[in-house]
């Protein structure tokens, strides 16, 4: 006799699988919708510090405007960068950069207010918005507040590392109504602070939005000055103190079609800011070499002592892992011998590298390329640190030429210039003063032992076929014999 029971118990164990399946599907559709906040979430963090990123921070501001408007509150906006923070990820790799920007993230949170956000934008760049400030102050107190949670060193490893940062400051009304108005405030008052030497703290002003738009239109037009071939170097030669001619400093010049000769004080730090000094230095330094090789070929610079070409290096060239290369290939392609070409670098920036960044300084001594700090007695050169680089020559700066021969009642540089030049010629260096503009400078250096002159005095810089006349009319009249340096190239 057949079961009853057994269509019963299937139709049961069906229904029993159908409820199943559907609770599986329930489970994973509850489990991919908490998938799928979780990215969503994930989107708006930065991945390194796991702080809010740039649109988390836009959305969180624009609220804060909103409640400002209705209560007639302030907002702060604060961006902030870490100075030089490629240098960490050099000395510490950038597992070792990542941890510090963590540690960074920390201390400025901790820093901030309850309600306050911090934002991480990435490569060393942070924003902090400042909600129901109960004045415009409030933002550059907080921004003072940051920058000192910054001052302690940061383990990295088995090394701590100091860093500084720049930050831009504005303040919802005065300074913008809407969001992306505020952050590019911030952003030109950071950019003022990075003009001034970095680690300090700008307000935004009316001046600075001027400021901004005009940057960025000569930004533009710098990207296209190395293509329509606008720059220009311009040599200035550098005497010793018998008269004959040592070298000569290879300038930058930029000369752009609408806007006429362009300052380098002006181009150069955009041109580091945009990065954009990579190419044109790397044109500058190929160019000049080229130019001195041509020099030679034609016996113009043919002597006991073959003429010295100095090239400026930027800040931004000397972190690049293999700007040395660069060097390399200039040379090997230009023909130029390395003991004629001589790099300099400013003493606040080569004061600022640690071991490793020396290293493409050392291979480059190596090769006989020389080295010489510019500006010098400007920083805050250790002497003992002086001894350890690899250098061949000081430039003493121009301030203290300028006041060799002071006034009655106003300090005078002689005494330091006397010991700077008593100080490099015992670790064997050679001293160029620069800024030569009158007799009784080039008399006061001549006693006090100085090695070489440049300067208005002797001669400005001169476009290529410019100096190449001097060289010829130097050759006729045997500038190597040691003529009276009186008769040397205009006078200002």
């Amino acid at each position: 006799m057949p079961n009853a029971d057994g269509p019963n118990l299937r139709g049961f164990l069906r229904e029993i699988r159908r409820l199943d399946t559907e609770a599986r599907l329930r489970a994973a559709e509850g489990r991919i919708a908490e998938l799928e906040q979780r990215l969503a979430e994930l989107s708006l963090l930065d991945p390194v510090t796991g702080l809010p990123n740039h649109r988390r921070f836009s959305d969180r501001l624009s609220q804060a405007l909103l409640m400002a408007q209705r209560h007639r509150g302030a907002v702060g906006v604060i961006q902030l960068d870490l100075d030089r923070f490629k240098r960490v990820n050099d000395l510490a790799g950038h597992a070792g950069g990542d941890d510090v920007l963590r540690q960074v993230g920390r201390r400025l949170q901790g820093a901030l207010r309850q309600g306050d956000t911090l934002a991480c934008m990435g490569g060393g760049r942070f924003m902090a918005l400042l909600p129901e400030l109960p004045h415009a102050l409030g933002a550059t107190r907080t921004a003072q507040k940051l920058q000192e949670a910054l001052q302690a060193p940061f383990p990295a490893g088995a090394r701590e590392i100091g860093l500084e940062a720049s930050f831009g400051v504005c303040v919802f009304p005065q300074d913008g109504m809407e969001a992306e108005e505020l952050e590019a405030h911030a952003e030109a008052a950071l950019y003022r602070a990075k003009e001034r030497g970095g680690g300090r703290i700008e307000c935004f002003t009316t001046t600075l939005d001027r400021d901004a738009l005009e940057r960025q239109e000569l930004e533009q037009c710098l990207r296209e000055a190395l293509r329509n071939r606008e720059f220009q170097m311009c040599y200035q030669p550098q005497f010793r103190m018998d008269g004959r001619l040592a070298g000569v400093e290879a300038l930058l010049r930029w000369n752009h079609p609408m806007l006429g000769p362009v300052p380098p004080g002006k181009f150069i730090p955009l041109a580091e800011e945009s990065h954009l000094i990579l190419p044109i230095g790397e044109w500058a330094l190929r160019e000049s070499c080229r130019q001195m090789a041509l020099w030679n070929q034609q016996g113009l610079t043919s002597g006991p002592e073959p003429l010295v070409l100095a090239v400026n290096v930027s800040a931004l060239q000397l972190t690049q892992n293999n700007w040395d290369q660069c060097v390399v290939r200039a040379l090997a392609d230009s023909g130029l011998r390395p003991g004629q070409l001589e790099l300099e670098i400013t003493e606040s920036l080569i004061m600022r590298q640690g071991p490793e960044d020396i290293l493409p300084l050392r291979r480059l001594r190596e090769t006989g390329t020389r080295i010489a700090i510019d500006d010098f007695g400007t920083g805050y050169s250790s002497l003992g640190y002086l001894q350890r680089l690899p250098i061949t020559t000081l430039k003493l700066d121009q301030s203290f030429i300028a006041s060799l021969q002071a006034s009655p009642g106003e300090p005078a540089s002689e005494p330091i210039v006397r010991a700077v030049i008593q100080l490099a010629h015992s670790l064997g260096l050679t001293v160029v003063a620069e800024g030569v503009e009158t007799e009784g400078q080039r008399d006061m250096l001549d006693l006090l032992g100085c090695d070489c002159l440049q300067g208005f005095l002797l001669g400005r810089p001169l476009p290529a076929d410019g100096f190449e006349a001097l060289l010829q009319s130097m050759a006729a009249r045997g500038f190597l014999e040691a003529p009276a340096i009186r008769a040397q190239g205009p006078s200002r």
